[in-house]
Formats: C-alpha cells, structure tokens, sequence
C-alpha cells in the first residue's frame, strides 16, 4: 500500500521535504513507517514527537490503510527545543521508551524517569479510578516555570513533563518525567524537584472514586501562595 508522508519544522528541515510517498506492506502501522523513514533519513529522530493520521492524533501502533496520510509533528509544547510539556487525556506508558530515547545525547551521561501511577487499595479501600482536571492554560504555563526554575538551578539536557487529564484506572500512569544532564546528581535531583514542584503549584486535581463514595484528595500547597 502507499501512503502520503507529512513533515514539518525540524522534521522537514531533515529531510529535506514536507511531503513524500511511502510504500508499505499491508497491515503497516505508524511504527513500521517511523523505522522505514529513519531508516531512509539516518540523521531523521522522530521518537518523542506525535503523530496523526488524516489529521487525528494516532498511537504507534494504530494501523495504517492505503491511501492514508500520516503526518509526523514535532513537540509543540515547552519553552525550548530540548523540552515537552503537555496535557492530556492519552496513555502514558506507551510513550516512556521513545522518551528515554529522545532524553539520550552523547552529552549526557545520565537519563532518570519516574512514572507516577495510580495506587489501589488507598485507605484500605478498593480504588475504582481517578479523575483528574485542570485549569489548562495556567497549567502549561506553570509547567514551563517548573522547567525555567529547573534550568536556572542546575545543567540539564532534555526535559519531559506529561500530565495526564480524566480518567486514570489502577495501575495506569497519570505523571511522567523524563530528564536528561551530563552527571546523575543534577538528573536525580532535577525530577525529584519536579515532582515536589508540580504537587504544590500545578493547577490540576484529582478526584478519588472509592467502593464507599469518592472525593477530591487534597495535596501540599506553596505556602507563599496559600490564601
């Protein structure tokens, strides 16, 4: 089957194109055709990146059908190039290794992720599911000061915060970090103060659905901003 290619930005530039043909076997999917395209283009890293097909966000392994135009779109959240700050309301777990892949550099010696999951029994009760929500502009906007104080304080590589939003079963992630420095010291520390950072002053909360009832679980606030 053939497919048309969408590149764009830093993508583009690589390859030298926006747009291109692709030849895949029947029953491809968007991963088979990420590994043909870097495989073509040595130089071309598409891991931390998304992808849509005829214009809607699709997972690596949704399948692929004659005629179908995938387009590959660079990170367009974060303040710098070597960063990804996101919402939203897709799977974590999938995306953990092609982030560890995008964190590595030969300048960087050290890689630390943490994944947050849900925890089930909580306050000897069964968990049913969690339900998260945000004031969203404000919560981008206070993912890119974490990531600005983070800098500030220390030599860091690349930087990944995803949040998810709605609903998170047991089990299931609803935080990921990823960071990336030369030395371990300032990668361990810099995802511990993240975590720290995003308890206290991210505008997202949780509500807990228990076997008895549900109820919104309150966290640590920023002293300086507490009312």
């Amino acid at each position: 089957m053939r497919i048309k290619v969408m590149l764009f930005a830093q993508y583009r530039e690589i390859v030298g194109q926006s747009q291109l043909t692709l030849d895949l076997a029947a029953g491809a999917t968007v991963a088979t055709a990420k590994e043909a395209l870097e495989k073509n283009n040595p130089r071309l890293n598409l891991s931390g990146g998304m992808a849509a097909i005829n214009e809607k966000l699709a997972h690596a392994d949704a399948q692929l059908k004659d005629g179908d135009e995938l387009a590959f779109l660079p990170p367009v959240s974060g303040g710098e190039a070597d960063s990804l700050l996101e919402l939203t309301t897709e799977a974590l777990e999938p995306r953990l290794s092609d982030l560890i892949g995008w964190a590595v550099a030969p300048a960087y010696g050290a890689v630390v992720s943490f994944l947050g999951t849900t925890r089930s029994p909580n306050k000897e009760q069964r968990v049913r599911f969690l339900e998260y929500e945000a004031y969203g502009s404000m919560a981008q906007k206070s993912l890119a000061a974490i990531e600005e104080k983070l800098r500030r304080e220390r030599p860091l590589g690349r930087i990944a915060i995803i949040h998810r939003l709605g609903r998170v079963h047991p089990a299931e992630a609803s935080l990921l970090i990823v960071v990336s420095a030369a030395h371990r010291p300032e990668a361990f520390d810099a995802a511990r103060q993240a975590l720290e950072m995003i308890k206290k002053t991210l505008p997202v909360w949780k509500k807990e659905f228990l076997e008895s009832g549900e109820v919104w679980v309150e966290g640590a606030v920023a002293e300086e901003y507490e009312l």
